[in-house]
């Protein structure tokens, strides 16, 4: 029995043998695959850092660039919104580092929208609706003994995009915008048909179902439909008919009611107040047109804002400049204003009036609108409020 335990116990010992001897010819293998293994885990972490640092040092120019440009817009200063960008930047680390950024770094330019969707920025155009900023970073990367300087120095461009916008409203209270909606002239609601036809003509608007009453909805919808798309948008509203005297009655040609603003709800009382007047006169659309202009380039006018004029009328031009088409084409060329064109029943929804309106929107390359119902008109200006651009891009 013993010496059958001695035979088994010798046995288990040899078969321990070929086991030592792998473990003793690995470690060569370890000892020269670990300077490798060191070698691509330094490369790895140096690789992550830099993907950490180009990460951080965009999202350092983006802030100072959306910074700039939101300042830009409150202060019309590029000087300001540069400093203001760089105070961003600074907040910002980049590979534990406060960013700096050179006033050189911020350019200031036009961004205009492309046919396939894109923006092209062009430096120092006009309006003054982006900015576009450089960084730059160098940092000590972890395993810097890897690489010949130790060093990773990378840029980033970001680059944005605000759309303003300056809107005149040139709205049509000539005595026609007393009629009622059947497209008829001379025809008034019922609860002016009480009066006598010169009566009705010296009476205000009906507040129920008159044309001006129409257009009061359509443009307190308009006002609505941009507060709640959150647009950076500034409003005026100049109305137009022609100069009349009667008695105690009068009229101006063209006027501007309410300067360019952000209250929308002065917009909406000046045209309450016209609806407890009685509209006079022919209509002189080219007078409204020069006060709007002067309005979109004057003091009030933004540099970082799309000019844009929203002409309405029932009827056709009587008075004045008649030849619509080339005030908004000279307005667009001059000026850099667009122009969108609303009929709304009366003489100039057919034939060739309403062909010249349609020349007048096509000349000041905006939309044309043929509102035949209240709801129509309605309509016209949600669309026109809906197209309004706003990005910001990177």
């Amino acid at each position: 029995m013993q010496r059958i335990a001695l035979c088994s116990h010798k046995h288990r010992q040899g078969s321990l043998r070929p086991q030592e001897d792998r473990e003793g010819a690995m470690m060569p293998v370890v000892a020269f695959l670990m300077p490798i293994i060191m070698i691509f885990v330094g490369y790895s972490v140096n690789i992550a850092y830099m993907e950490k640092t180009r990460t951080e040092l965009r999202l350092s120019c983006d802030s100072a660039a959306k910074a700039a440009l939101v300042n830009l817009g409150a202060t019309q200063s590029q000087t300001t919104a540069t400093s203001f960008g760089k105070s961003v930047a600074a907040r910002n680390l980049v590979g534990g580092a406060s960013l700096t950024i050179p006033s050189g770094n911020f350019t200031y330019g036009s961004a205009i929208k492309q046919g396939d969707g894109s923006y092209l920025f062009t430096s120092g155009g006009t309006p003054l609706n982006s900015v576009q900023v450089l960084g730059n970073a160098t940092v000590n990367l972890p395993f810097g003994s890897m690489m010949p300087s130790g060093k990773y120095t990378c840029s980033q461009t970001a680059f944005a995009t605000r759309i303003s916008h300056d809107i005149v409203l040139v709205l049509d209270r000539s005595a026609s915008m007393s009629f009622d909606l059947s497209g008829s002239e001379f025809v008034y609601p019922s609860d002016r048909t009480l009066y006598s036809p010169l009566q009705s003509y010296f009476t205000s608007p009906s507040p129920t179902a008159s044309r001006w009453k129409a257009l009061t909805d359509a443009v307190n919808s308009f006002t609505t439909v941009l507060q709640a798309r959150n647009l950076d948008v500034k409003v005026g509203l100049v109305t137009y008919a022609e100069t009349y005297s009667l008695g105690s009655y009068s009229a101006t040609e063209a006027s501007l009611d309410v300067q360019m603003t952000t209250s929308y709800s002065s917009v909406g009382t000046a045209m309450n107040v016209w609806g407890q007047t009685p509209l006079l006169g022919d209509t002189n659309i080219g007078a409204g047109l020069t006060i709007a202009q002067g309005e979109l380039t004057g003091s009030r006018s933004r540099t970082t804002a799309d000019r844009t004029m929203i002409l309405m009328t029932d009827g056709v031009p009587t008075t004045g400049n008649t030849d619509i088409p080339s005030q908004t084409l000279a307005n667009r060329t001059g000026s850099s204003i667009v122009t969108h064109v609303i009929t709304f029943g009366g003489q100039a929804a057919s034939g060739s009036y309403n062909t010249s309106m349609q020349s007048a929107a096509s000349n000041g390359n905006g939309m044309f609108f043929n509102a035949a119902t209240s709801s129509q008109l309605t309509a016209a200006f949600q669309k026109i409020a809906d197209s309004l651009p706003a990005v910001l891009v990177n």
